[in-house]
């Protein structure tokens, strides 16, 4: 902003005078700030609003289905054997529940080690020859990990070796003991704690941790597998160590990079080929739709009879049409085809939201073409098969079609590629036992052949190992699934959660041979009424807002404070000045009645269920106190009788909660009567939400119109600023030549002075 000195001369308060003159402009602007303002207010006050009906609309939605009245509750004759929760879907009934297990964790607690072992002593001094290496393997869900032991390796080393193995383990120097277990419960999750040869053997052993358990078994004969044909025979050692190099050789080729035929990477490669093609010929595909989505919406209307309305446009005005389409209303101007671009709209009818969907398939179309090169289209292609279409051909349906079948032809080969993947990485993990008993060094490769033989010299370290029987001072507790047995079937698990048919069981002590508990499940008749209840708090504290805000307090005199306005008036008066007005913004408001009429009307409706009969809410005891009676704005308000949480109906039915007892007698009835209920005031809202030129989907008021109304508030409000600072700049300027005459009259003046004096 300049800056002015002024009234030196004449000595008038130039900047008072400017501001009296153009006070009728900034009166003006003032007054469209002002009603923007107030607009701005009432926006948000409708959003504040349109949240509440939005939740309410929501639970509407969950009410009417069925799954939420489906409560249930379950309880057991003796709860320290086990634990029931329930679902919807459980049936009701009394059943009978045998706990034959529970489920346990593998465990191993070791043997008594020498007097004075700590976590920094290590195993040589433990019993493991001086100098000597060995692998121990330890199996978990189907992996097997190969760890390489070492006499120098100090305790607290080999507990951190299993434990990135995959288990838990810890070393308690107090006891002297090694503890070791499964992260999860049950036979399937149980871990195999083996040795691969003598050394290994020998490294549990110092450990005090060598034990025989099912986990070992069954982690000793993987080994033993690879030893026998299809037919359960015996092989030959020759014959083995082929397999394993027949094993190795496949993995390998399997883990090569992606310039090996078959190999994992190749096929990945592969995918992400056929990934692009189906990508671009999907592209090909939406662009044919969409463009003869375009150009039908271009064609004749037709009537009731389905003769061609004389509204529709002609082949030649289509063209031109789709042509203006893929152009900007500022690009229109420019050529000078927006007056026929209007003509053209409003001869076919269409409204500006139909104009704004047609650009957006002519966009679409328009960013299909301009794709620089593709596998499989590229633009010329596009626009060849366009013309062909025009000229009344059907070659864009059959580049449809033949698009469509490409699609299911690539698609289907990536699902044989990702299957065969799938096979090949199952394949490496079935076998991660040889791969990590003969690893392949890349530091010293060795060929499939030469690691064979490193299995075979394993091999037979761990038939060496299966008859060694001197096990550790170890208790060992194998992992065990749970088991139960409800109502004369037996189910599993490896947890003791077992979820049968809704309801989820927790073995917690198994019962006494021939001793069974009940498990009594019934409808919660507490939880469906707390969830009818929770809609009508709901409901009550909407409508009574509703109520509020239409029946408010005039504020007729009341406008928006500009600023200079509030610089006249305290902090506490502004707030209770724009309170008064915030108050009062939807006071009678057409759209606000509108929506709390459907709501009231659709609550006080007969509704007839399956009987034949026909129901209200007041025929489960809940009604409103009609405006007369009630408090004020609460008319629309329900209450439950004898509801001994509402001070107003408790009394009611005698003190006894009518809803309750409703339900307690016919839970089905009052499900069906609140299902069709919600169904009805749900189905209302939503249409009543459905979007307009003058509002947006989910909106029960004009927010589409609001908002272009807010930015002209916007638009105007600008140009009566450029008018004030416009005419201030042409008062300043007049009064500064003002100023200038009386200057030099001055000079003058005091010339003619001087000279007359002298």
């Amino acid at each position: 902003m300049a800056i002015r000195v002024s009234g030196l001369v004449s000595g008038l308060d130039t900047d008072s005078i400017v501001q009296e003159l153009v006070a009728a402009y900034s009166t003006k602007k003032d007054k469209h700030v002002k009603a923007q303002t107030k607009l701005e207010w009432k926006m948000d006050a409708w959003k504040d609003l349109n949240k509440k009906v939005n939740s309410l609309y929501k639970k509407l939605g969950n009410m009417k289905l069925s799954s939420y009245y489906n409560k249930k509750t379950t309880t057991v004759s003796d709860p320290t054997k086990a634990t029931v929760t329930t679902s919807n879907g459980a049936l009701n009934g009394v059943q009978k529940l045998e706990i034959n297990h529970v489920a346990t964790t593998g465990y191993i607690t070791g043997g008594q080690l020498a007097k004075g072992t700590t976590n920094a002593t290590t195993l040589e001094k433990l019993g493991m020859s001086a100098n000597s290496k060995g692998t121990i393997a330890v199996a978990v869900n189907g992996s097997t990990t190969n760890i390489e032991i070492s006499s120098d390796m100090t305790v607290a080393d080999f507990t951190a070796k299993l434990q990135e193995a995959g288990v838990s383990a810890s070393f308690d120097q107090a006891n002297g003991r090694m503890y070791i277990s499964a992260k999860k419960s049950g036979e399937d999750n149980d871990f195999g704690l083996t040795a691969v040869d003598q050394n290994g053997l020998q490294a549990l052993k110092s450990m005090g941790v060598y034990v025989q358990s099912a986990a070992n078994d069954k982690a000793y004969a993987q080994w033993m597998a690879y030893t026998k044909k299809a037919d359960g025979t015996q092989m030959t050692d020759a014959e083995i160590e082929a397999n394993f190099t027949d094993i190795l050789s496949k993995i390998e080729a399997y883990q090569g990079d992606n310039t090996v035929a078959g190999s994992i990477a190749s096929l990945e490669e592969k995918n992400a080929d056929l990934k692009t093609q189906i990508s671009n010929l999907q592209a090909d595909r939406n662009f044919a739709v969409t463009y003869i989505g375009l150009r039908d919406s271009l064609k004749y209307k037709v009537d009731e009879d389905g003769n061609p309305d004389p509204r529709g446009l002609s082949d030649a005005e289509q063209d031109d049409m789709e042509r203006m389409l893929y152009k900007t209303d500022e690009q229109l101007k420019a050529d000078g085809e927006d007056t026929y671009f209007e003509q053209l709209k409003n001869k076919a009818g269409f409204s500006d939201g139909d104009i704004t969907q047609l650009r957006a398939s002519a966009k679409a179309v328009a960013d299909y073409q301009n794709i620089a090169v593709n596998p499989s289209s590229n633009a010329q292609t596009a626009q060849d098969v366009i013309d062909a279409y025009k000229a009344g051909t059907t070659a864009m349906q059959a580049w449809v079609d033949q698009n469509s079948a490409d699609i299911q032809a690539v698609s289907d080969d990536m699902k044989a590629n990702a299957q065969e993947i799938a096979d090949k990485q199952a394949f490496i993990q079935d076998n991660a036992l040889l791969t990590g008993a003969a690893p392949n060094d890349p530091d010293a490769p060795t060929t499939p052949a030469q690691r064979a033989q490193v299995l075979m010299g394993k091999l037979q370290s761990i038939k060496d190992v299966m008859t060694d029987t001197d096990y550790s001072d170890a208790k060992r507790i194998d992992g065990t699934k749970a088991q139960i047995t409800l109502n004369g079937v037996t189910y599993e698990s490896d947890s003791n959660d077992i979820t049968v048919n809704g309801m989820t069981i927790t073995a917690l002590q198994e019962t006494a041979p021939g001793e069974s508990v009940t498990v009594n499940t019934q409808v919660n008749v507490q939880g469906i009424y707390d969830s009818i209840k929770d809609f009508f708090k709901e409901y009550n504290a909407l409508i009574k807002e509703m109520d509020e805000l239409y029946n408010a307090d005039t504020a007729k005199g009341y406008e928006p404070l500009t600023d200079d306005e509030k610089d006249a008036m305290s902090d506490k008066e502004i707030e209770k000045w724009e309170e008064k007005i915030k108050k009062s913004l939807l006071r009678r408001d057409d759209s606000l009645s509108s929506v709390m009429s459907l709501m009231t009307s659709s609550m006080s409706q007969g509704i007839t269920l399956s009987d034949g009969k026909k129901y209200s809410l007041a025929s489960f005891g809940i009604k409103t106190q009609g405006y007369l009676a009630s408090a004020e704005n609460e008319g629309y308000c329900y209450h439950i009788d004898g509801d001994s949480e509402d001070e107003v109906s408790a009394g009611n039915n005698g003190g006894n909660n009518a809803l309750m007892a409703a339900i307690q007698s016919n839970p089905e009835m009052v499900q069906e009567f609140f299902q069709k209920l919600s169904d009805d005031l749900y189905t209302k809202l939503d249409k009543k939400m459905q979007s307009t030129t003058m509002n947006s989907k989910f909106s029960i008021y004009n927010d589409k119109k609001m908002q272009r109304d807010y930015d002209e508030y916007t638009k105007t409000i600008k140009k009566w600023e450029d008018k004030v600072t416009q005419m201030e700049e042409y008062y300043y300027n007049k009064f500064a030549a003002m100023e200038k005459a009386l200057s030099t009259l001055q000079n003058s003046t005091s010339a003619l002075g001087g000279l007359l004096g002298s």
